[in-house]
């Protein structure tokens, strides 16, 4: 599902606050030009400055106002529509090898997706389960 352009709360939270002073079509141009690096904020951002040709200058200037003379990242935003088309394949019946081609991804982060260990270190904890390194 695409992120809407009048809605932040698909957002990465990194931009949150971008998003809400600034608006949320200026987050998603962000993310398409510039998602994946760290991106130097300016003072001011004169015509002929990226943010400007991306953004426009007006625009980009409101953003170097907003967090000027500042880095920040800009994620890519990509991690939330890998899930989900792991999870849209998976329904549809493909092994997790046919899911890791289709998306060109390993198969070993379609199991971990599929089983939602991602972002979890590889620890997956079934609530019904007691941990055995629980000192509680």
């Amino acid at each position: 599902m695409p992120i809407s352009p009048h809605s932040s709360h698909h957002l990465p939270e990194s931009l949150a606050d971008v998003a809400d002073a600034l608006g949320v079509k200026l987050v998603l141009e962000l993310m398409q030009a510039f998602g994946g690096r760290e991106l130097w904020i300016p003072k001011s951002a004169g015509p002929d400055h990226e943010l400007a040709k991306v953004l426009g200058e007006e625009p980009a200037n409101a953003l170097c106002k907003f967090i000027g003379n500042t880095a920040i990242y800009i994620p890519h935003g990509k991690a939330g529509q890998v899930l989900r088309n792991v999870h849209e394949l998976e329904a549809r019946g493909l092994k997790k090898g046919q899911i890791a081609r289709e998306l060109g991804i390993s198969q070993r982060h379609v199991r971990r997706l599929a089983n939602g260990d991602a972002g979890h270190g590889g620890r997956h904890r079934d609530p019904r389960q007691d941990d055995l390194f629980d000192n509680d």
